[in-house]
């Protein structure tokens, strides 16, 4: 029994004595542990980039026209109305032309008479009877009946209006029944399938502006995009109130939802690369002297500055066109609070 109670204490004397050592051992923090500056970054790509120049425009016709008639007349004929589909040559509108029409049969007795005094005294003059100058007057007066014989068949001709092109009837500002002539607007044909976008730009685009540039239209009103359109024309005119110039890319003629006049967005592209070097802009950093730079961090988790030369901007993207290595970690969050040299963190790229 005192063996029992000797051993006994001796194993809790032995368990005092190895929990006051370990009590006693110093625990060093692991390396990960020390507090080093956090970052995150972006790894450099390639990828296309793309710059372009946004302006404000609207579509135009080229084939729009306001008619009007040539001569005065009373409106007999009206086959069409507003909204209508009409084709080249077709008649528009018909005005009264009898009148014109007996004038020009009384023309033709006239004519017909003169025609025999002249050729019976021409055959006299001919014989040694008569004068040259009775034979003058009586051509005279063929040729001046022949004249006024052409002229009131002109006028006949146009108491019909034909449309000068294909097209839709947009406005249609005269009745049956009423008296029209120069002064009035009878007709406003617009030709859908002759579409341009149109824009004046700044004066200070033109070295960026090439024909056949590429262009994309966006039309809010009809949440419409046109894409592949080509830079068709560049004005050869500064305007000098607003120094700008006027410049246009033809729309395919199949867009049958377009009109003339719709406000439309254009982007003309003016450079592409399709394998660059693209970053955002806030990854780019200027010194003192107006030179641009980026933090990377290195393989050994360091940070190092790395001049860089940026090319073209669209938007928030910047193109470097400096060697730039691909794979390469370019600081973005916490780029503010580190310098050259330091150890770094990475949370996240």
């Amino acid at each position: 029994m005192i063996k029992r109670i000797l051993i006994l204490a001796l194993l809790i004397s032995g368990c005092s004595s190895n929990e006051k050592e370990v009590s006693n051992e110093i625990i060093e923090p692991p390396i990960e542990s020390v507090n080093l500056p956090l970052v995150s970054t972006y790894e450099v790509i390639k990828k296309p980039f793309l710059h372009y120049h946004e302006i404000q425009g609207n579509t135009v016709s080229k084939s729009m026209i306001y008619i009007r008639p040539e001569i005065t007349g009373i409106v007999t004929r009206l086959p069409f109305k507003e909204g209508n589909y009409v084709t080249k040559g077709q008649p528009l509108i018909s005005m009264s032309n009898t009148t014109l029409i007996a004038q020009v049969e009384e023309l033709e007795q006239q004519l017909e008479f003169a025609s025999f005094l002249f050729d019976k005294q021409k055959k006299l003059y001919d014989d040694g009877i008569g004068t040259e100058i009775q034979l003058k007057e009586l051509e005279n007066n063929v040729l001046r009946l022949k004249k006024a014989k052409a002229t009131i068949n002109t006028q006949i001709e146009k108491s019909e209006i034909l449309a000068p092109f294909s097209g839709y009837i947009e406005q249609l500002n005269v009745q049956l029944g009423e008296s029209i002539g120069p002064m009035n607007i009878a007709i406003h044909l617009v030709n859908l399938d002759d579409l341009y976008v149109s824009a004046d730009v700044s004066e200070d685009l033109l070295p960026d502006l090439k024909l056949n540039n590429d262009l994309v239209a966006h039309f809010p009103a009809l949440d419409e995009v046109l894409y592949n359109l080509k830079l068709t024309r560049i004005g050869k005119v500064v305007n000098q109130v607003n120094r700008t110039i006027k410049i246009e890319a033809k729309i395919p003629n199949n867009n049958i939802n377009l009109v003339p006049n719709l406000m439309s967005v254009l982007k003309i592209n003016d450079y592409k690369n399709d394998s660059a070097i693209v970053l955002s802009s806030r990854l780019v950093l200027k010194n003192d002297l107006g030179e641009t730079y980026v933090k990377i961090v290195t393989n050994e988790n360091k940070v190092d500055v790395l001049p860089v030369q940026i090319g073209k901007q669209q938007g928030e993207m910047v193109e470097v066109i400096s060697d730039l290595p691909v794979g390469t970690l370019v600081v973005d969050k916490g780029k503010s609070s580190i310098a050259s040299g330091q150890s770094v963190k990475v949370i996240s790229s």
